[in-house]
């Protein structure tokens, strides 16, 4: 087939592949890096057309300002990369600073060898940056959710093959001049890998978008909107997941209640409520133990799942969630005062089933009232063990 119109169905495809990966990134929230791969691909198309247009071997200003172009997106492929897997993109100004060099190497090529210099240089910049992007993919993988490792791995070998496919055509050039440029087994492997993969490249990428909005409606259905803690769903969840395991140890609920907060609301507004809510359920999570869950269960109620804990143990943790909650103090939304609370804390015994721990629940309630009728800001165990 004429290079010329193989070049322009890969530009086509760059620019459609650009254009849907854009269009996924303004509608998708969390599409972490698909805003920089989108422009990538769309400007890597631009690039061709204008690469078409100054004529595939010339090295004047218009062909230079497409390989220009091309260097940039690679870059611009990079740094989506590394905000999709977690990592920050370069800044703007070493990243320009790079392309600057990238790009200056290739011009001193162009003075030393014409339009091979040009090529080699060109293919061997930007086979060495996509190995880049395969490297940032496949070192990321084990810090991604396992349903993103397939999709992770698949983007990986494209990238990786063309990696490859790039240094091969630089050192093709490089031996055989620019006769082997646009023509040939290698010109018309590299090109067609080419578009097939930029094609391949935004199906996987939606793909993986797609996996992980899914994550995040799931993450959504068992976390509590306004602390992040498990929901009742995602209470259940916790508990399942871990009398699942080969001998789970024995459980002890903690029910926190945080006392006269119908009162905070009332005088200090809701957003303070709010506030307050928040600040409970952080000073929760950073008083547990590894192994230990925490659930909002009601309006200002908390459950804990202390593991593997005696009711000594578990009493010393209730006495220092207590102590803990205690000592906070809350900037309130409005009229510039703190606001402090209590929480009443009621102790179920332990319990190894599953099945066993609703009425665990009941029985940490039952301590909890006590607590409450005992005047609240305490904490009460309810000793007698489960009915089996």
């Amino acid at each position: 087939m004429d290079p010329h119109t193989v070049i322009l169905m890969l530009a086509i495809q760059l620019i459609a592949s650009g254009g849907l990966m854009g269009l996924v990134w303004q509608r998708m929230p969390g599409a972490a890096g698909l805003g920089r791969w989108a422009l990538a691909s769309t400007l890597f198309g631009v690039a061709y057309v204008v690469r078409l247009a100054a004529g595939l071997q010339g090295v004047d200003a218009l062909g230079l300002a497409s390989d220009a172009g091309m260097l940039l997106a690679v870059l611009l492929f990079i740094g989506g990369a590394r905000e999709f897997v977690g990592r920050r993109p370069l800044p703007h100004a070493p990243m320009a600073l790079l392309w600057l060099a990238l790009f200056g190497t290739e011009l001193a090529a162009v003075a030393l060898a014409g339009a091979q210099g040009r090529h080699v240089a060109l293919n061997v910049t930007i086979g060495a940056l996509y190995a880049q992007v395969t490297w940032t993919l496949a070192t990321d993988l084990r810090h991604q959710s396992r349903p993103l490792h397939a999709p992770l791995r698949l983007l990986a070998g494209i990238v990786g093959t063309l990696a490859v496919l790039t240094l091969l055509r630089a050192e093709d050039i490089a031996s055989h001049g620019m006769a082997v440029a646009f023509r040939g087994p290698m010109a018309q492997a590299y090109y067609f890998y080419a578009t097939v993969s930029a094609v391949v490249t935004a199906l996987t990428l939606v793909w993986m978008m797609l996996l992980r909005l899914n994550g995040q409606l799931a993450e959504l259905a068992t976390r509590d909107a306004l602390t992040g803690l498990y929901n009742r769903n995602g209470l259940a969840k916790a508990l399942k997941q871990h009398f699942d395991q080969r001998d789970a140890a024995p459980l002890t609920l903690l029910l926190v209640d945080i006392d006269h907060f119908k009162r905070i609301n009332d005088t200090r507004g809701h957003a303070t409520g709010d506030a307050v809510l928040r600040a409970v359920s952080a000073e929760l999570l950073a008083q547990l133990r590894a192994g230990d869950f925490v659930a909002r269960i009601g309006g200002e109620e908390f459950l804990v799942g202390c593991v593997g804990a005696d009711a000594a143990t578990a009493l010393a943790l209730a006495a220092r969630l207590h102590r803990g909650i205690g000592r906070l103090q809350v900037a309130a939304v409005r009229g510039g005062a703190t606001v402090g609370c209590t929480v009443s804390i009621g102790l179920s015994a332990s319990f190894r089933r599953f099945d066993e721990w609703e009425s665990a629940a009941s029985q940490a309630d039952e301590a909890l009232y006590r607590a409450k009728a005992a005047g609240r800001d305490g904490v009460q165990a309810h000793l007698a063990p489960l009915a089996h």
